[in-house]
């Protein structure tokens, strides 16, 4: 990775703040500059994955490995309970 030595300072008014920290919560940036460079660097930010989905990806492995596996149905619709919850934003 190539190190960053290239410092810019920007005025912005409080609404272009508000504006940046929103489009910035929307694609899961917490860092500012991190944002703004992938948005010049490729004209589109990259939208981050929230350590929910990460959640998610992990228990619908589990799922995929118990279904595998032939574990009882109640074991399964508990799984997939879990996982509904995760999405809802509860914890697993």
């Amino acid at each position: 990775m190539e190190r960053k030595e290239s410092r810019i300072t920007i005025r912005l008014t409080q609404s272009e703040i508000n504006l940046l920290k929103s489009k910035m919560a929307e694609a899961g940036y917490t860092s500012a500059g991190a944002f703004i460079r992938d948005s010049v660097a490729t004209g589109k930010v990259k939208p981050k994955i929230s350590t929910n989905i990460v959640v998610i990806a992990k228990e619908l492995a589990a799922l995929a490995t118990m279904i595998k596996g032939g574990s009882p149905k109640s074991a399964l619709l508990d799984k997939v309970r879990a996982i509904a919850s995760a999405n809802a934003g509860g914890v697993v």
